[in-house]
């Protein structure tokens, strides 16, 4: 979760007198600002997954398939490579539970803000790739960039801040003030919709199913900002 903290203080007040200035007509008051954006991120997981009695010869087929799709995927500059990942299982017979050999799964990140590009590559890796194996599609969530989710929330933090002064004008005017002064504001800028999943892969699928590249299509997100603190009302 990303902060953004503020802290506004009557300058000018020792501290005794700036108790004695706020120990009447202080008030709280909080005031939030959102918008729907639309998600221009898209990441992909995508997996290979196999069993064999030989660990070493396990772990050769999945890194073949692994480095295979990551050939492939440099070769489309639109589409990043966020890591592989490579985690080995015991496998037991039901009956016995005697330990029978290995399964292993390797694992391969991707994002994107060209959905069009991301789409076709994901189908292409589901084809098969080196020893005749391909990906498998498991998961595939959309969300807003770091650099779109700042320039949002930097519009918010104004919304929300011309909020904030019009509550406490509000109440100012309820309480028969001359004016109010600030005393604290504390300025929440991590409350944004996480990546919405919008795939989840079965575990078994067709091997038309899985090699057919998904259609991609964002939505939107909810990002908000929301504002809190204190003011004086004055007399």
């Amino acid at each position: 979760m990303r902060r953004i903290a503020a802290c506004l203080l009557i300058a000018g007040l020792s501290g005794p007198v700036l108790a004695e200035t706020l120990n009447y007509n202080v008030v709280n008051l909080n005031a939030q600002a959102s918008r729907e954006v639309g998600n221009d991120t898209v990441r992909a997981l995508l997996y290979v997954e196999l069993n064999d009695s030989d660990p070493a010869r396990l772990s050769d087929k999945v890194n073949q398939t692994l480095a295979a799709a990551l050939k492939r995927v440099k070769a489309v500059s639109s589409v990043q490579s966020g890591g592989t990942g490579y985690t080995t299982f015991p496998v037991y017979n039901n009956k016995t539970n005697k330990h029978e050999g290995w399964r292993g799964r390797g694992e391969l990140r991707l994002s994107s803000k060209d959905f069009a590009a991301l789409s076709k590559l994901l189908g292409e890796l589901q084809q098969p790739l080196a020893g005749g194996l391909g990906m498998q599609l498991a998961d595939v969530r959309y969300g807003v960039s770091e650099q779109k989710r700042d320039e949002v929330e930097n519009e918010l933090i104004e919304e929300s801040l011309k909020a904030f002064r019009k509550r406490a004008d509000l109440v100012r005017r309820n309480l028969d003030g001359s004016g109010f002064k600030v005393i604290n504001v504390n300025v929440d800028s991590g409350q944004s919709s996480p990546p919405m999943p919008v795939y989840k892969a079965a575990r078994a699928m067709s091997a038309d199913a899985v090699a057919a590249a998904p259609m991609l299509e964002g939505g939107d997100s909810r990002v908000s900002v929301s504002v809190s603190g204190s003011i004086q009302v004055l007399q």
